[in-house]
């Protein structure tokens, strides 16, 4: 493995975490592994958002502006479909493309990855990319899923579903539940366990994940075994509670990493808010596209990530309360000084290899 910081770092994050509780649910809290700074941007992601935070002075605010234009449409696409991870993994990972028939008869994108050695009868992990809704791609988590397949010798999937706006929703979700579904069917034929499916996601692919537990739940298949939502959208339709609403009051702010934070929490917070002009709906208010507003006790185990310093790090927290108090089987991690998509930086970050490392215990811990 080849990493862009020491690997005595990973040890480090382990060392030092802690168990808090956070609003009468335990949380696992992920220290900077070489900071101590209350508040305080992990050193790696602060030298890169300075850099950000420098440019922005000269771009007008306007340009940062989130909808749904074909100007603001390909500029977002260009950000979010940018593969931010390092090539750390250097075992021989094969990828191969497989199809998978949606609803209405499109041909799927499927990629599995496999060691050259892996477990007979593996867990799956079937992980779902964020971006929106609107963009986002296999290529941006291929290393992250690289690093867990050459880790632990399992077997993932990943989907490159369709984006809005030029499929609406619910063609993005529904074409991730028909990817579960294949998945399931031909799990043997790949070496898998479709006992023991996996669900992941990051931010979007997150609120996608929880769709496919969902529809799972309801027609009985019991294809999730448990589900991992990194960062995840699950509050759209912009439901008020004491724990969901937002306020920079809720973030512990280092003041000589304030304009770094805010400038952060500026650009994304209340993002959420217009997806559904991506997506082609209204109807945010329903239990697919807001999970939060509808728990079922019935979830199977549920891990839960997010970053201190992440524009959803508020609702994230609420929905693993939510899940706790449901009686759901919830493991929340919460990685202090960093923000949104870390599970992008695998090989720039020692929290993305920490991140992988935790997915891989809760495989290991609820599979069957």
């Amino acid at each position: 493995m080849e990493r862009k910081y020491p690997e005595s770092l990973v040890a480090d994050i382990k060392r030092k975490q802690e168990v808090v509780m956070i609003d009468d649910v335990e949380v696992l809290l992920k220290n900077i592994p070489d900071c101590d700074i209350k508040g305080a941007m992990d050193p790696r992601l602060y030298k890169e958002m300075k850099k950000m935070a420098l440019i922005s002075n000269f771009i007008p605010k306007s340009a940062f502006k989130m909808d749904a234009s074909p100007k603001s449409l390909a500029r977002l696409r260009k950000m979010f479909n940018s593969v931010d991870s390092y090539p750390m993994v250097k075992a021989e990972i094969a990828i191969t493309k497989e199809t998978v028939k949606a609803e209405d008869g499109y041909d799927i994108p499927m990629y599995c990855f496999k060691s050259k050695t892996p477990l007979e009868n593996s867990p799956i992990l079937y992980f779902i990319h964020g971006g929106g809704f609107f963009a986002g791609s296999v290529d941006v988590v291929t290393e992250a899923l690289k690093l867990f397949v050459a880790n632990t010798n399992m077997i993932a999937f990943s989907i490159d579903y369709r984006l809005a706006p030029e499929n609406p929703y619910p063609t993005g979700h529904t074409d991730c539940y028909a990817g579960l579904n294949w998945i399931q069917e031909n799990a043997a034929r790949f070496g898998g366990d479709p006992a023991n499916i996996f669900v992941a996601g990051d931010s979007a692919g997150g609120n996608l994940t929880q769709y496919c537990t969902n529809r799972a739940l309801e027609d009985g298949t019991k294809a999730v075994r448990g589900q991992m939502l990194l960062y995840p959208t699950v509050n759209m339709g912009g439901v008020k509670d004491e724990h969901v609403n937002f306020s920079k009051e809720k973030y512990d702010i280092y003041p000589k990493h304030a304009k770094v934070i805010n400038m952060s929490l500026d650009m994304m917070g209340g993002a959420t808010d217009g997806l559904g002009e991506f997506l082609g709906t209204n109807d945010l208010m329903n239990k697919y596209l807001t999970p939060y507003m509808d728990v079922s006790p019935e979830l199977p185990p549920t891990f839960v990530t997010v970053g201190e310093h992440d524009f959803l790090k508020i609702e994230t927290l609420a929905y693993a309360r939510k899940l706790t108090l449901a009686g759901v089987d919830t493991t929340t991690i919460v990685y202090k000084g960093l923000g949104h998509a870390y599970i992008d930086k695998v090989g720039y970050f020692p929290q993305s290899e920490d991140c992988i490392q935790e997915m891989t215990n809760f495989i290991i811990k609820y599979k069957g």
